[in-house]
């Protein structure tokens, strides 16, 4: 039941941020080429750091105990974009650690994203999806 209520939530959450993404110059979202979502990746990450499925993601991987690395497409920037994490378990919180080359994914155009168990605050393997606006 919980699964289901925070897929819902991130259901709701995508929809409010692709309406706000819409220009205002009153073009739907239905009538929008599929060219205009080139910048838009999103991907859906295993735990073992495998990418399950993605669009504008070259490749993501497992650098450590929590610690996940994706690397973006060059059309999308890290940087400057709006990114969401979902947890794949309830009990796991992800985060984005960083937004270009890290320590721990020192590839451009990488994000580094921290899974942490919420009981005991240490990092845990975790799946996790992943929105760039």
């Amino acid at each position: 039941m919980l699964r289901r209520a925070l897929s819902g939530a991130f259901a709701v959450a995508v929809a409010g941020l692709v309406t706000a993404a819409v220009p205002a110059a009153g073009v739907s979202a239905h009538s929008r080429a599929a060219s205009d979502y080139d910048d838009v990746a999103a991907a859906i990450v295993d735990f073992d750091g495998k990418l399950n499925n993605g669009r504008n993601v070259i490749t993501s991987w497992r650098a450590g105990v929590g610690r996940y690395c994706v690397q973006l497409a060059p059309k999308v920037d890290a940087a400057r974009s709006l990114i969401q994490v979902t947890p794949r378990v309830a009990r796991r919180v992800p985060y984005i650690a960083y937004r270009n080359p890290s320590e721990t994914c020192s590839r451009h155009n990488t994000l580094t994203i921290a899974v942490y168990e919420i009981q005991t605050g240490r990092l845990a393997d975790s799946g996790f999806d992943l929105l760039v606006l």
